[in-house]
């Protein structure tokens, strides 16, 4: 939705599973395509980069949440890994100029399936970059209020009067805004643009105790453990 402030609404496609999703981003921005498929269907992809010729792919599809992916190696790993792939050969097979692929800071020293798929698919396109098809990586944060966020979690809790949830009063993590992240994947388009791609791109970011954040919210804070 950040970019479609930038430039007009008939030039964006969404691609998503989702069908709510896609449903209320067409309330909202009446104008943009959206095609409802699976990026673990090559095929689709095809068929979609084909028909609507696209200048820049941005790939933000996965599965996202730590716990369900180390319960599902095998769908983490089709979605995030085979899924990547098959964006990468569509993008080649089509001649998109531009794919900038989201990664996350949890690919760096994995120590989970989900990081490890995502350090797997920061791997593919690195490979898949060439002089006529530019493939490159941006690295999130937590995104403040995404879908996955704790935010909304426990803002959630507060309205419903009850107890915040937290796992460790040890526990920090690297947080940015929505905001942060759309100008992150502009860089990364205007580098890939000028310079070429095969690169990962990245912030400073700041360094959040979840204890201290959750105190912002509520003082009623459990501390529930692993």
């Amino acid at each position: 939705k950040a970019f479609i402030k930038e430039f007009p609404e008939n030039d964006y496609f969404n691609v998503s599973r989702n069908e709510k999703f896609l449903t209320d981003l067409l309330r909202e921005h009446p104008n943009t395509k959206n095609f409802i498929g699976n990026i673990e269907d090559e095929g689709f992809l095809v068929r979609v980069f084909k028909e609507v010729k696209p200048d820049i792919v941005i790939h933000a599809a996965a599965m996202k949440h730590i716990n369900i992916a180390e319960e599902n190696p095998i769908q983490a790993c089709q979605s995030n890994v085979i899924g990547s792939m098959n964006v990468i050969n569509a993008s080649i097979m089509t001649n998109v100029p531009i794919t900038i692929g989201i990664s996350t800071d949890k690919a760096c020293s994995s120590a989970s399936v989900y990081g490890d798929t995502k350090s797997l698919m920061e791997k593919c396109f690195m490979e898949a970059n060439n002089d006529k098809n530019r493939f490159a990586l941006t690295r999130f944060a937590n995104v403040a209020h995404s879908n996955g966020s704790v935010l909304p979690f426990w803002l959630k809790l507060k309205e419903e009067g009850k107890t915040l949830k937290l796992t460790s009063d040890k526990m920090n993590r690297l947080m940015f805004s929505k905001s942060d992240s759309a100008k992150l994947i502009n860089t990364a388009i205007k580098k890939c643009y000028n310079d070429g791609g095969g690169f990962v791109c990245s912030y400073k970011m700041k360094s959040i105790n979840m204890l201290d954040l959750a105190k912002v919210i509520s003082n009623d804070i459990e501390i529930v453990g692993l």
